[in-house]
């Protein structure tokens, strides 16, 4: 076995929803270094955000790269979909990877959470709908899309986003401290928690429907990332994970590139748990 090998990407390509964003822009340059082509998809794009951001926490300076393409896509309508993959400009018989990333969720300290951590109470049914919309409903129109290719070009990677909070119960109390500077009580959504526990069945569906066909797909589930939270959030949320820390997005690279590589070959239906050991008490 040649170790390198099995965990090189070069020359394949690979397609992330939500690939401007925090992670996405995080994952994009991992498979980048590991050799791959990437598609970039999101609802905006901001290729000099993307390419400053990797510039500062990466030192690397992408910005030249012919192996990065930026499509604005809205993952939730279909048509938007069809549309972004004519204009793809790589080659799609070598379209091997599909990371469903992009997710509606909002950063805690970075973003104000008013109108999104809504409490169980005050949930209306739209705003209950739209994490379905965008995790779900996305989820399901890239992978019917990517799919075909894949049984083409004799097989892929699939690998969907989950959370901790898809295979666990937020614990509220550690949004306690944010609800102090708004108007309204700040808690986890329960269709984010819903919307990542669907993923998982939708991986162990396509997984045992296609792996006749080389098609292995998988969850990679995470824990809270460090994005310069709140100090108290940071620490409470740490109090609860027995690493005792959040965290580092650079730190979710690694499992990203194993499941889009050969090196888990024989994997498929599962669902890889990379979250400090909170889940683990």
């Amino acid at each position: 076995m040649n170790i390198s090998k099995n965990f090189s990407l070069k020359n394949k390509i690979a397609i992330i929803t939500g690939g401007n964003g925090l992670l996405g822009s995080t994952y994009s340059y991992g498979l980048h270094e590991a050799g791959a082509k990437i598609i970039v998809l999101d609802k905006k794009i901001n290729e000099s955000k993307f390419f400053a951001f990797i510039k500062k926490e990466f030192n690397t300076d992408l910005s030249h790269s012919k192996n990065i393409q930026f499509i604005e896509c809205d993952i939730t309508n279909k048509k938007s979909v069809d549309n972004s993959f004519k204009k793809i400009s790589f080659d799609l018989n070598k379209l091997e990877i599909l990371i469903n990333n992009a997710s509606l969720v909002k950063q805690v300290g970075t973003d104000k959470l008013d109108s999104t951590y809504i409490p169980f109470l005050k949930m209306k049914k739209e705003e209950w709908e739209e994490y379905f919309s965008v995790d779900l409903t996305g989820t399901l129109h890239l992978c019917q899309k990517v799919i075909p290719y894949m049984q083409k070009n004799s097989g892929g990677s699939i690998i969907n986003i989950s959370s901790t909070y898809g295979i666990l119960s937020p614990d509220q109390r550690i949004y306690s401290s944010l609800s102090e500077k708004n108007s309204e009580d700040i808690e986890k959504p329960i269709g984010y928690s819903v919307s990542k526990s669907g993923i998982l069945n939708l991986t162990r569906f396509l997984a045992t429907k296609f792996a006749s066909q080389n098609i292995r797909v998988n969850t990679l589930t995470l824990g809270g990332v460090y994005a310069n939270n709140p100090k108290q959030f940071v620490k409470e949320y740490s109090s609860k994970t027995p690493l005792g820390r959040m965290a580092d997005k650079s730190e979710y690279i690694g499992p990203m590139i194993f499941l889009a590589s050969n090196a888990s070959s024989y994997m498929t239906g599962s669902n890889l748990i990379v979250d400090g050991g909170w889940s683990a008490w």
